[in-house]
């Protein structure tokens, strides 16, 4: 493969002038090895970005090879096109005076490259987000390509325009990058001839090698290698989803494409060439492959390997310290300015919010296997904010769930699931996790079986058809209780979410225009499920166990009652994980248990909590007091908030504790309190859900009441702002509390619970 927007005599001249000095500040430059964190991804990018703009020269443009004697005018089309697409992918506008100049010089450079141009085509594409005006810039590119093209379906080095002989030289990288171009164009509304993509797709499968991969072409190599391989398993992908959307509009249609399987499947045994140097392998130029391929068709594993995870995980380990990549592959050929645009745009591209998991399961699941792929797309225009989806399935561990805050699930025959599936299912959920099902081709079989799937899941949680006036039918936009949307609800969040209409048909062919209420509907699934608030993908909200050794133990235990009193099983577990991991406090787990069965003594806290009214017989509530007298605290909480289903609830603990301990003995607990001076822990103020501070105003501090002893003793506290969910670490519309955080970090609702269990453990040691 050539460097782009250089020809092989420019390329083999700088290469022997570069070659030793590239080799010695790799040298100098390698970084050790690095763990994989989001915050690590962060860095990375933000060095990257600082490093080329440090590197732009005055007139906007980046060089192919910074100081090599083709370094101007049209060779640097390519060069220049693929930092500023890395720059725009990154979140900076075009408006930014750096970059505009950027997009200024690609402007008025002609360019013949078909690597410059395609990726100049990205470039603009991005750029149309942003503002229209570059739609003609976008248009001129994808018109150029679409008629250089040959007759064969292939492309040459040069795109000028014109068709080429049948003897033209032509490669299948170049070809990509003239397929890439046209469909990013496409993507942005421009154009394209029908005939192009079948011209494209009828090449790729009659150079498809028998063994599934592709090579460079046949002029030069006889075998399947990666990166080739990748650049077609990526344009078949381009293909299909400008060719076959119609073919899947009914189920039970073969939904196998043999040249697009047999790619995956090479793909899958020889993943890790990509990260070897071998043939014609270069690391960088194969990741930007490995991600396209991974975003087209959702999978979020080659084989057992996470591409992203893997990928990103090796780009930490080989940035320099100046902030730049240079392909260690390459042999200097690959320079550092076009290295790091690619690194850039893998590792952003590469974490992009992933909103659906598509779940791959033993039976019809992928009636319609371009249906998330088009709803995304609109998503991410909807939301401007890029969004993607992925294919997961249920052999691996459900830590590996937790990309998408949203399970989806489809289907014309009955589901069949073990019931070690069902577990992982339930364990999802519980987790944090959403299912959302979708019953294909008015499917009889799945109609029902979903149900009894749902109603084993979650037997205390029916599934019930929503009123017209719940939000999911007018967060976002405002829809006429179309479709018909069933909920099974654990009183602060849908677990499940349900519809017998045949969405995903109108999201493979993508009939945004005439059924729009389809696209909208999954567009305030998505706005209710993650209040807009969307994570990176591979940051999880559900902690892994940690290793450390705990000073300290606390009690706790859930109380029993009628009034839904453990809405989220697993709040207490996620927050003992970040305790122990934080403070070095263990927190020992029990319940739910009637408050008579409570475990006596100091160093134990009691926690109510429950959506519904209840009533306590009197001998639970002699045992409550007892408890609290003796040491204990009694922690009460509105799960969900009064905003959302607790309100009864609420009325029912006022009633309890006036009971208990006289009328009206709630009062605020100041944050001058000692449980909010915890040293190095202290709260002075906290963080809001969004419908909670639209309730309360420009409140700052915690909003927590408490019952006080004679002795100043704090015996109750009560937040009728939502702790529960908080402390299961998800963000969602309906919920009336305490801001939960980001990823496996806790937020105010972390904080106020660790300062109440750090509070009561001191307590009870004084």
């Amino acid at each position: 493969m050539e460097v782009i927007g250089m020809d092989r005599i420019a390329t083999l001249a700088i290469f022997l002038s570069l070659l030793v000095s590239c080799s010695g500040a790799l040298a100098a430059d390698k970084n050790p090895p690095v763990v994989y964190s989001d915050l690590a991804v962060d860095q990375a990018i933000e060095k990257g970005i600082a490093y080329l703009w440090s590197q732009q020269a005055p007139d906007g443009r980046w060089g192919a090879v910074p100081g090599g004697p083709a370094n101007k005018g049209e060779t640097n089309v390519g060069a220049t096109a693929i930092c500023a697409y890395a720059l725009l992918e990154n979140g900076i506008s075009p408006q930014d005076k750096r970059l505009a100049k950027a997009l200024d010089f690609l402007a008025k450079t002609p360019g013949e490259s078909t690597y410059g141009i395609g990726l100049r085509a990205c470039a603009w594409e991005a750029a149309t987000r942003y503002d229209p005006k570059f739609r003609r810039y976008l248009a001129a590119d994808v018109r150029l390509l679409v008629n250089s093209i040959s007759r064969q379906g292939r492309y040459g080095y040069l795109s000028r325009g014109q068709t080429p002989t049948a003897n033209a030289s032509w490669s299948n990288s170049r070809s990509q990058y003239g397929n890439l171009g046209v469909w990013v164009g496409a993507r942005g509304d421009v154009e394209v001839p029908a005939g192009y993509w079948q011209l494209a797709m009828n090449h790729w499968i009659k150079d498809q090698k028998s063994d599934g991969g592709w090579g460079y072409n046949r002029e030069h190599d006889d075998y399947s290698h990666i990166s080739m391989t990748l650049a077609g398993v990526a344009s078949l992908y381009v293909c299909l989803d400008n060719l076959y959307a119609a073919r899947f509009a009914n189920c039970r249609a073969n939904t196998e494409i043999p040249a697009l399987d047999k790619g995956m499947a090479w793909l899958e045994k020889h993943f890790l060439d990509a990260f070897k140097s071998a043939g014609r392998n270069w690391l960088l130029y194969s990741l930007y492959g490995i991600e396209r391929v991974a975003l087209a068709s959702g999978y979020k594993y080659f084989g057992e390997h996470d591409w992203y995870k893997l990928g990103a995980t090796k780009l930490l380990g080989l940035q320099a310290k100046n902030g730049s990549w240079v392909d260690p592959y390459s042999m200097g050929l690959l320079g550092p300015h076009v290295s790091t645009g690619y690194a850039l745009l893998f590792l952003v591209r590469g974490r992009h919010t992933v909103v659906f998991n598509k779940l791959q399961y033993d039976g019809d699941w992928n009636n319609r296997p371009r249906d998330m792929a088009t709803l995304t797309r609109w998503l991410s225009r909807t939301f401007e904010a890029t969004l993607n989806w992925q294919i997961i399935n249920l052999k691996v561990p459900v830590s590996e769930w937790h990309d998408a805050p949203i399970l989806y699930l489809a289907g014309d025959e009955t589901p069949k699931f073990t019931d070690e599936q069902i577990d992982k299912l339930r364990q999802y959920v519980l987790q944090g996790g959403t299912l959302f099902s979708v019953s294909e081709c008015s499917g009889q079989g799945f109609r029902k079986g979903i149900r009894e799937l749902y109603q084993k899941l979650f037997p205390d949680y029916p599934l019930t058809a929503i009123p017209a006036d719940h939000p999911l039918y007018s967060v976002h936009f405002k829809i006429p209780a179309r479709p018909a949307m069933f909920v099974a609800s654990n009183g602060i969040r849908p677990l499940v979410v349900h519809v017998d209409d045949d969405l995903a048909r109108h999201w493979q062919l993508d009939l945004s225009a005439t059924q729009k209420y389809s696209f909208e509907a999954a567009a305030n699934l998505v706005m209710y499920i993650t209040d807009k608030r969307f994570r990176h993908r591979g940051v999880s909200p559900w902690p892994e166990k940690p290793s450390v050794k705990p000073e300290r133990t606390v009690k706790l235990t859930v109380v029993q009652h009628e009034g839904n009193c453990n809405p989220e099983p697993l709040a207490y577990e996620r927050f003992s994980r970040l305790l122990l991991k934080n403070t070095k406090t263990a927190l020992e787990i029990s319940g739910p248990v009637a408050a008579d069965k409570l475990p006596a003594g100091a160093a134990s806290v009691a926690v109510l909590t429950g959506t519904r009214a209840f009533a306590l017989p009197a001998q639970q509530k002699a045992a409550l007091k007892t408890f609290v007298e003796s040491g204990g605290l009694l922690v009460v909480s509105a799960a969900g908030g009064l905003a959302g289903e607790a309100k009864e609830f609420d009325a029912a603990v006022h009633k309890l504790l006036d009971e208990l301990f006289g009328a009206d003995k709630l009062r605020i607990l100041a944050t001058t309190s000692p449980l909010f001076q915890i040293k190095n822990m202290e709260i002075e103020s906290v963080k809001y859900r969004p419908m909670t501070r639209r309730k309360l105003g420009g409140m700052k501090g915690p909003n927590l009441r408490a019952v006080t002893a004679d002795d100043g003793r704090i015996l109750v506290l009560y937040s009728s702002e939502d702790l529960t969910a908080g402390l299961l670490g998800y963000p969602a519309y309906g919920v009336d509390g305490y801001d939960p955080g980001e990823g496996d970090e806790g937020g105010s609702a972390y904080e106020i619970m660790r300062n109440i269990v750090l509070f009561a453990a001191k307590s009870a040691k004084s």
